[in-house]
């Protein structure tokens, strides 16, 4: 009794430190990346080890982040698409191997051959969006997907990977067609009712969303609200709370909605006809972290980030909402996997042998200049570059590298066309950032750039 007391409170006291070390991590983020309001959760086996929501849902009105506040989650709503899809399967109404024209009439012919399976893992050959696209035009489901019909097939169905928004479009057609009902309304009927994800609906501009939350976009002086897409688009097409994302979890880990069978296929990466393994299932890429599988998706629309991470290993789950395009959702959850469980935390990559002390000395004054936002000597710019330099770039790449940096580490160098590009990890003990910087052959910068 005693040891298992024991271990109780060893495994209370891991999590209290992990949680911890959440709060602290995501508040430093919030302040250096300038996110108005993030929302997380934290699941083991189906239970909640941590939901906390932090800052502003409207900057506005001052309205504090819940976890009943309501964001747009982008393209983690093809999971749900998905899901309809297995359900529609287990029901016997549609087979993975059915062709786009068995349930769509007068499609194109280079379409024959496009299963739903290719649908799902992006191996259909479909454009990723119509060249037409408008996010202030509204038109009906089919006229968005008849747009891309006289466009070719950007490869044979099967043969190779490419992301693509256009198949999940034409996936919710076919539910649409399947159940005769609009493919949303089915989706909310048989998937969200039965979870309990009253919270969880398709976006609208129109609609009143109880605890909506404003997306915003940072600029130079602060924030500005997002652009607004009045469209729907099936392949990210869903708003939800982070307590309504935790039931979504809890179900994954039962087979009450989707059955063992129908998840295995979802989470396995597809195969392409020569037998090369992509990184993608069914709405879920599937990857994998220090030898451990890593099921996920992100999500990116004008004024919102997230991601939703799932360790199968270790039946753990981070989500994170947030409400500012220039957050990196992906990384903040994948760090927050590292706190909860060790095998997570990612490794740095090694740094490259200095082999050009001169490169390192321009580059350490250039990130010293930024941080002290002081003038940057231009007589290091190549030519073209001095006279371009914009400052309210360098502006904000000076707000994104600000805060004590602990080392500057070269772990990538490219070379090609006379140019040469040096990737940079400045580790601030928290985060890192990769600053990006290149250089011709006379050594002088030719450009500048961040990565995370």
């Amino acid at each position: 009794m005693k040891k298992i007391f024991l271990l109780l409170t060893t495994s209370t006291l891991l999590i209290q430190a992990a949680s911890s070390q959440t709060d602290e991590y995501v508040r430093k983020m919030m302040l250096k990346k300038h996110i108005p309001a993030l929302s997380l959760a934290v699941l083991k086996d189906g239970k909640i080890l941590k939901m906390q929501s932090y800052g502003w849902a409207n900057l506005e009105t001052h309205s504090p982040a819940t976890s009943q506040t309501v964001y747009r989650t982008g393209s983690l709503s093809k999971q749900f698409i998905a899901a309809a899809i297995m359900l529609l399967g287990q029901e016997g109404k549609l087979r993975l191997d059915d062709t786009v024209s068995r349930w769509l009439d007068s499609i194109p012919s280079a379409w024959q051959s496009i299963t739903i399976r290719n649908l799902l893992t992006h191996t259909s050959g479909l454009v990723r969006d119509a060249p037409d696209f408008d996010p202030l035009k509204v038109r009906p489901l089919p006229e968005d997907i008849k747009a891309i019909y006289p466009l070719p097939l950007d490869f044979a169905p099967g043969t190779q990977w490419d992301y693509s928004n256009m198949n999940y479009y034409v996936l919710a057609a076919i539910i649409g067609k399947v159940t005769g009902e609009n493919w949303a309304e089915w989706i909310s009927h048989h998937i969200f009712k039965p979870c309990g994800m009253n919270q969880t609906r398709t976006v609208s501009m129109t609609d009143l969303i109880v605890n909506r939350a404003s997306g915003y976009k940072r600029i130079s002086n602060g924030w500005e609200n997002a652009e607004i897409w009045l469209v729907l688009r099936p392949s990210g097409a869903f708003a939800s709370s982070i307590n309504d994302l935790t039931k979504w979890e809890r179900i994954l880990c039962t087979d009450s909605l989707l059955s063992a069978e129908s998840k295995k296929q979802m989470w396995t990466a597809m195969k392409l006809s020569d037998g090369q393994q992509t990184h993608y299932g069914f709405g879920w890429f599937i990857d994998s972290i220090n030898n451990h599988p890593e099921v996920h998706h992100s999500g990116a629309v004008p004024g919102f980030r997230s991601d939703f991470e799932r360790y199968p290993d270790e039946k753990l789950a981070v989500i994170v909402l947030t409400n500012v395009s220039s957050a990196n959702a992906e990384r903040i959850a994948q760090t927050i996997a590292g706190f909860f469980s060790a095998e997570l935390k990612a490794v740095p990559e090694k740094a490259l042998a200095d082999k050009e002390p001169e490169i390192t000395v321009k580059v350490k004054s250039f990130i010293d200049r930024l941080q002290r936002q002081s003038d940057i000597d231009t007589t290091t710019l190549s030519p073209s570059l001095a006279k371009n330099l914009n400052s309210g770039g360098l502006h904000m790449l000076s707000d994104a590298i600000s805060g004590k940096i602990y080392s500057i580490l070269l772990v990538e160098r490219r070379e090609k066309n006379g140019k040469r590009t040096y990737r940079y990890r400045l580790d601030y003990g928290y985060d890192h950032i990769y600053l990006i910087l290149q250089f011709d052959s006379e050594n002088k910068i030719t450009g500048f750039g961040i990565d995370g």
